[in-house]
């Protein structure tokens, strides 16, 4: 099979993202996220951004800049699977997609997502 130079601009992926309820317990959340592909230029600055906050977390540091939010707005391409309390799918918009991005846990579950699928595709190659 030949490599085909181009390819979508995005790919689907599912996201859990883990809620923490009353009394410790936990509730997983799932939804289909569609991502952006991004250049491997990209993927690499990104993933040194990433890298850079863990370590200054590790070594206590005070974090002024936190780069999360901003890469799962730049790699967040839309969503299967987000809905009203009432099952109604609810369509990605500026505002939706902000009000999702606040959401506790979320954006980090994007970001380590996309990168997981990342790191998965590599190995096989």
């Amino acid at each position: 099979m030949s490599f085909v130079l181009e390819q979508s601009p995005t790919f689907k992926h599912p996201v859990s993202i883990r809620e923490v309820l009353d009394g410790g317990k936990i509730r997983t959340h799932q939804f289909t996220a569609i991502f952006n592909r991004l250049t491997q230029t990209r993927i690499e600055e990104a993933g040194m951004q990433v890298s850079a906050l863990q370590a200054a977390i590790r070594r206590g540091e005070e974090i002024k800049d936190i780069p999360t939010r901003q890469i799962a707005d730049e790699i967040l391409a839309g969503w299967e699977g987000i809905t009203t309390v009432d099952g109604e799918p609810i369509e990605m918009t500026a505002s939706t997609k902000a009000q999702l991005l606040d959401r506790a846990a979320v954006a980090d579950a994007l970001v380590e997502t996309f990168f997981e699928a990342d790191r998965k595709a590599r190995a096989k190659n």
